[in-house]
């Protein structure tokens, strides 16, 4: 074996071992490296990208993606990250048309069909969005999130028995899945089935004691029951959280507006409205005007 050929299957190994290890940054070292001496090695240019995308520089990951693509046109995997990355900026229409360039080459590939989904659900097309989750999951059956994306489109849609449903299937297949129990959790409140709320939200907290969501919903449901102690003791613990991305100001300024601190309530939504971080619930500014008026 060459020794370049041998230096860059070394550090592409490298680059791989400490992506896998969540060492994104140090991973990157490793793929410039790889790079270095076999520029046109294109799944070191797709693996790039998303050491870069995992470090939120999408702009860069999606220059990795379209130089993998301009070596491979063919290559699925790099279609969907840069699906991925155009959708961390933002830029939905054109990630959709990623996605459909992956499926163009591989129309069962489930990946793509539930990242499909997801950006539809953001942009509000839900019902387009649940097909794309229906088609996910018949060519995936254990793809946890693409269940998990199911439901949260059922529950946009106001079906929250057939959310929970989807909720159900994804813990059945991730048992630990955290955004599972807290949407599940959501779609039971809606149902006003409290006591199975707090239920659900309580194994959320035992898998993730650090996730904002379930406290809140928690301490509106324990707040509904009469526990009014108890659902202050949640929604203070929520306001104890550090708020970085959008969804955890939001749920900092609904909080907050419960223990009828408003000013500070309307600081927070304000930091939610002006963050472009997604999340599993990405709240409309709408819900977010009507909370702050609680």
């Amino acid at each position: 074996m060459p020794l370049f050929d041998f230096l860059r299957k070394s550090d592409f190994n490298k680059g791989v071992e400490l992506s896998v290890a969540g060492h994104y940054a140090e991973a990157l070292d490793y793929f410039d490296r790889a790079l270095a001496h076999h520029p046109g090695h294109v799944d070191t240019w797709n693996n790039r990208g998303a050491a870069l995308s995992n470090l939120g520089r999408h702009e860069e990951a999606l220059r990795s993606y379209d130089m993998a693509l301009t070596i491979e046109p063919g290559h699925c995997v790099a279609w969907i990250n840069r699906g991925g990355a155009l959708q961390g900026l933002g830029r939905y229409e054109e990630a959709i048309l990623s996605y459909d360039r992956a499926l163009a080459i591989n129309p069962k590939h489930a990946g793509a069909w539930s990242d499909r989904g997801s950006v539809l659900c953001t942009l509000g097309r839900h019902e387009e969005a649940l097909e794309a989750f229906n088609t996910a999951v018949r060519h995936d059956e254990k793809l946890a999130p693409a269940y998990v994306n199911q439901g949260r489109a059922l529950h946009a849609l106001g079906r929250y028995e057939e959310a929970i449903l989807s909720y159900d299937r994804a813990v059945a297949v991730e048992p630990r899945y955290v955004d599972a129990w807290a949407l599940r959790a959501s779609s039971l409140y809606s149902l006003e089935r409290y006591s199975d709320a707090i239920e659900s939200c309580d194994q959320a907290i035992t898998i993730y004691p650090d996730f904002c969501i379930p406290f809140y919903i928690r301490g509106c449901s324990l707040d509904t029951l009469g526990r009014h102690d108890e659902a202050v003791l949640a929604w203070e613990k929520v306001i104890g959280f550090m708020a970085e991305a959008r969804f955890q100001w939001y749920y900092r300024g609904l909080a907050l507006a419960r223990l009828g601190r408003r000013d500070e309530s309307a600081v927070a939504f304000k930091k939610a409205r002006d963050s472009a971080t997604l999340c599993i619930l990405d709240p409309s500014d709408e819900e977010i005007g009507e909370a702050g008026n609680t």
